[in-house]
């Protein structure tokens, strides 16, 4: 392997997308848990398919990372094009929360309004996970993992490093 390959821009902002989309769903698990213990209720507490909450879970992360691919790519570029400044993105990370709150609202009614066939459920389902605290939850997980991402790619530098181990430092 290249030396030069390792500390390509684009391989790092890659790995470190795909950490921060674990980091979302390993968020989102843990806050769906801890809230769910809180507030003595289920995640989903209607009847419904075993799937359906995995499939909006899905749904939300799939659109997290397409929104921190996105991101990732316009700041490779911008530092490849010698434009370095950071910006902290909080329209970018509410758009990212907003969508991931929709695309969980919208799949599990979807999915729901399929499974019952009944297309009249789609809203009343949506409108239910809509104001619940997990929905509310996960959006907002959206929106800080999105920031903290372009900001830790745009803090990178221009010359990347992996991190040393205490007796590397020397």
């Amino acid at each position: 392997m290249d030396p030069n390959e390792a500390r390509d821009p684009r391989l790092i902002a890659l790995a470190q997308t795909a950490f921060a989309v674990a980091l979302y769903l390993a968020l989102v698990i843990a806050c769906f848990g801890i809230l769910s213990l809180l507030t003595d209720t289920d995640v989903i507490d209607i009847d419904a398919s075993l799937l359906l909450g995995p499939a909006m879970i899905g749904t939300t992360v799939v659109i997290v990372a397409l929104r921190i691919v996105g991101a990732a790519v316009r700041l490779v570029h911008e530092r490849e094009h010698g434009d370095l400044v950071l910006r902290v993105p909080i329209f970018g990370g509410l758009l990212t929360g907003v969508l991931a709150l929709l695309g969980y609202v919208v799949i599990g009614g979807m999915l729901q309004a399929v499974g019952l066939r009944d297309p009249e459920v789609l809203v009343g389902f949506a409108l239910h996970e809509l104001l619940r605290p997990y929905s509310l939850a996960l959006g907002a997980l959206a929106m800080i993992v999105h920031i903290a991402f372009v900001v830790t790619i745009a803090l990178g530098g221009d010359d990347p490093k992996r991190p040393l181990w205490p007796w590397e430092k020397d």
